[in-house]
Parts: structure tokens; C-alpha cells; sequence
């Protein structure tokens, strides 16, 4: 769990660090959580060698929480977590249905199973299902698979990432991912262990040896991801009571604690802990509106 390190102060990087400072602060209070806490991230040539010191000395992270050297920043608040225990604190009981469809019901909705009957007639509907919340409102969310690999047995002293990473878990070393678009299978492929370990190899040659030579194993899953790689949070425009949270790509563990609590604030009219700006940022309906803005732009050519 890192933050996306962005340089400058625009809306993507004040949102992703402070999403990383709120879920720092929401995982240090659940116990068991976390497995291990700091990462580094390697440079990538002279590029990112140049912008690390920018994004560490700036007012967006806490002074010392980022340290940059010439190969690598040090995230220092980075952690590794445990989703098995996370995801059942934060869910509490759950109701496992298959919702097919939504109709509007006075003020609130009416939850359809495939059969299309009625699961549940609800106040406020929250569309949290990753890409499969694209198939219940008109949504501009794509499937991206993923598959991580882990080597059993093996160790390492400190997160480490790359574009790939590399992080100690309490079986051995995860690692990974592979980044498919438009691919909604999950069964484990060969092929993909073996992107894995060369994705490794070309950084750590040395980690990806003791890796190979342990046995693994392997899980996929499908992240939702949006045109501008940032995530969905607020009000479906035009449809009253109906919310969305997704399209958090590979930073679900990072932005999910602030915008949860942005969505219940915003649901509930409360103040929200997002600025105005950001809130603009992750709105549902900002596509729409850049839509509108262009088809104006061009009229008034």
C-alpha cells in the first residue's frame, strides 16, 4: 500500500497523498493489519532520479515520510497488509446476492435478481463491485486482469517496487502483477508466473533466482480502471440515491479508506474530508461533463 508518487501539487497527487496518509492512519487501528511497513521504490533512469528529491522535499507528504536517494525512494509508511483481515473488519455481515438489475422505487431502488425479482427495496444504492458495476449504470469502467505470484518459503527484508513489486507475506514472497486489459478470466496461467519472474528478473536478477527455484503458486482477479487512472466516487448523475466506489485500478488499498468516508459524508450530507476540487476529481460524472465542455468548445468555433 504506497501512495502514487506524482510530482507537482495538481488534484492527482494531493489526492493520492492524502488518501495514503488517511489509510496509514485507518490500518494502524485495526489490528493484525499490517504484516510489514516500508517499501522502496527503484528509480527508473534519470527521470525519476530527478523527480524523487521534487516529491520528497514537497508540501503534499510529511516532512521525513519519503526519503529519496539516487537508485530508490523510501516510502517509510508503506505497508504490506493482510486482506484476510481487513476486508471482513470493514464489511461486518454480508448478505451474498447476485443483483441483475436496479428500478427506481418512489425515492429510493428496488434490487432485481437475474430472475428479476425483488432481492430488497433500499433507500441508497452504493455500486461497489469493481468493473461489474459498469453493467448497472452507464459507467466508464474497463476490466484489467491481474495475476500475483508467490514464491513459498522465501523471504525478503523490505517491500520493494518497480512498476512490478516484490513484498514479504507471512507464506513467503508475492510478486507481480501482470496487467492485462479487456480480460475478465481468473484462472492462474503458467505464462503469467513466468511474466511474473522475468518482470523480476530485470530488476532484482539475484531475487528472481531464489524465487524460481521455490515452488509457486498463483491467484488473478480484475481490477476496474477508468480513462484517467483515478477512481469513482460520488453521486450517478441524474439518478437520485444512486452512488458509486470503483475504479481504483491497483490502488484500492491506498484510496478506498478516504473516499468510503467521502461517499458516507457526501450520501449523508456531512462535510467531507476531500476539498472541493478533488471531490471534482473522482465525481462520477466528470466525463460527461469534459464531453460537454469540448462539444461547447467546438460550437463556439
Amino acid at each position: 500500500m504506497t501512495p502514487r508518487l506524482d510530482a507537482g501539487d495538481g488534484p492527482p497527487a494531493r489526492l493520492f497523498a492524502q488518501a495514503f496518509r488517511h489509510a496509514v492512519a485507518a490500518y494502524d487501528a485495526l489490528p493484525g493489519a499490517i504484516l510489514a511497513r516500508g517499501a522502496d521504490h527503484l528509480a527508473d533512469g534519470e527521470k525519476d532520479a530527478g523527480r524523487f528529491p521534487r516529491i520528497a522535499d514537497g508540501p503534499l507528504h510529511d516532512p521525513g515520510a519519503l526519503t529519496a536517494g539516487p537508485q530508490a525512494m523510501a516510502i517509510h509508511d508503506a505497508l504490506v497488509l493482510d486482506p484476510a483481515v481487513v476486508v471482513p473488519a470493514w464489511a461486518g455481515p454480508v448478505d451474498r446476492r447476485q443483483v441483475a438489475g436496479l428500478q427506481p422505487a418512489g425515492p429510493g431502488w428496488r434490487l432485481l435478481d437475474p430472475a428479476g425479482d425483488t432481492l430488497a427495496v433500499v433507500d441508497v444504492v452504493v455500486l461497489c463491485a469493481g468493473p461489474a458495476s459498469a453493467a448497472l449504470a452507464d459507467l466508464p469502467l474497463r476490466p484489467v486482469r491481474g495475476q500475483a505470484t508467490v514464491a513459498a518459503g522465501a523471504g525478503l527484508p523490505r517491500a520493494v517496487s518497480f512498476g512490478g513489486y516484490a513484498i514479504p507475506t507471512r507464506d513467503g514472497v508475492l510478486f507481480g502483477a501482470t496487467h492485462q486489459r479487456d480480460r475478465t478470466d481468473t484462472d492462474p496461467r503458467p505464462e503469467d508466473d513466468a511474466a511474473n519472474l522475468a518482470l523480476i528478473a530485470g530488476r532484482l536478477p539475484g531475487l528472481a533466482a531464489d524465487l524460481a527455484a521455490r515452488p509457486l503458486s498463483s491467484r488473478a482477479a480484475i481490477r476496474a480502471a477508468t480513462p484517467d487512472h483515478l477512481p469513482l466516487a460520488g453521486p450517478v448523475a441524474d439518478r437520485p440515491g444512486l452512488f458509486v466506489l470503483s475504479g481504483f485500478g491497483g490502488r484500492g488499498f491506498c484510496v478506498a479508506p478516504l473516499l468510503a468516508d467521502h461517499l458516507a459524508a457526501t450520501i449523508l450530507a456531512y462535510p467531507s474530508p476531500l476539498p472541493a476540487d478533488l471531490a471534482d476529481a473522482v465525481a462520477p460524472d466528470r466525463f460527461r461533463k469534459r464531453a460537454l465542455r469540448r462539444t461547447s468548445q467546438t460550437s463556439a468555433r
